[in-house]
């Protein structure tokens, strides 16, 4: 019987330089270099590195919520696999540390964080806005500008499928005027800076933020609620403005909207409350 030597057939993983592949793993969620594990003896060594695995994108299994209380609202990350402790500090220490004062999170979209920042001599007029990635620990630092301020409704806008972009949203306010949204700026991470647009919504237009108004993003569109029922919407470049009324009887009982990402949906729920 002709016996037939076997070769082991070399992957074209194997044949790559190994900082190389460490390069390319860092760039894989977190989940998928656990399972890469599997593949073989030097795999494993490879993708238990920690310094690899704090490099790797890690996802979030939970959400970050508020717990309502008499004095104050506390942030909490609820973790929903069970298992062990959460991958985030939900006091953010990474920042209460540079700052050395207080951290309050204004805003989440997806696994972006909005934060007011400020250090132990100043007051929120001294502070300053900061967006950060509480798995990486990264942040950038908003530039000041006018209406950045805390009577305005201020909101993020992130996609996960573009991570290397985020939007921030300032809905300039007329006090005097019912809450009136008078104009809007954009700020853009791919330019580093603010761009101001009067408001298209039209007169009267003004948003919920007793409790901290609820918002969408969803294809580069921001999208809120407002007081007379409506659906309000503006993009990323601050061209395209829509104000979507909703249905009559909504109108008649609804006391309360929220809008909310289902899928690749956009979905608005309604009741009394």
């Amino acid at each position: 019987m002709e016996t037939r030597s076997r070769r082991k057939k070399k992957t074209p993983a194997m044949s790559l330089p190994e900082d190389l592949l460490v390069e390319i793993l860092a760039r894989v969620p977190y989940r998928s270099l656990c399972r890469f594990k599997c593949v073989s003896r030097p795999w494993h060594a490879l993708c238990s590195d920690p310094d690899l695995r704090k490099r790797s994108p890690q996802a979030l299994s939970g959400f970050f919520c508020f717990a309502h209380d008499d004095e104050y609202h506390d942030l909490r990350f609820l973790n929903l696999s069970g298992k062990g402790r959460p991958l985030v500090d939900p006091d953010l220490p990474f920042l209460a540390g540079i700052w050395g004062g207080g951290v309050r999170v204004m805003d989440c979209c997806s696994s972006l964080l909005l934060c007011l920042c400020w250090k132990a001599s100043s007051t929120d007029k001294d502070a300053d806005y900061v967006v950060c990635n509480p798995a990486t620990e990264k942040w950038t630092v908003l530039p000041a500008t006018k209406e950045l301020q805390p009577k305005n409704i201020i909101r993020l806008g992130f996609d996960p499928a573009v991570p290397s972009r985020f939007a921030v949203f300032v809905l300039e306010q007329d006090l005097d005027d019912d809450y009136e949204i008078t104009g809007l700026e954009i700020f853009s991470s791919e330019t580093a800076r603010w761009t101001y647009k009067q408001s298209k919504w039209g007169n009267e237009t003004s948003v919920d933020d007793d409790d901290g108004s609820v918002s969408a993003f969803f294809n580069d569109t921001l999208h809120l609620t407002t007081r007379d029922s409506s659906v309000i919407t503006v993009d990323t470049e601050g061209e395209t403005w829509h104000k979507i009324r909703m249905p009559l009887s909504m109108e008649d009982t609804t006391d309360y909207g929220f809008i909310t990402l289902s899928g690749m949906l956009v979905c608005y729920a309604y009741g009394l409350f």
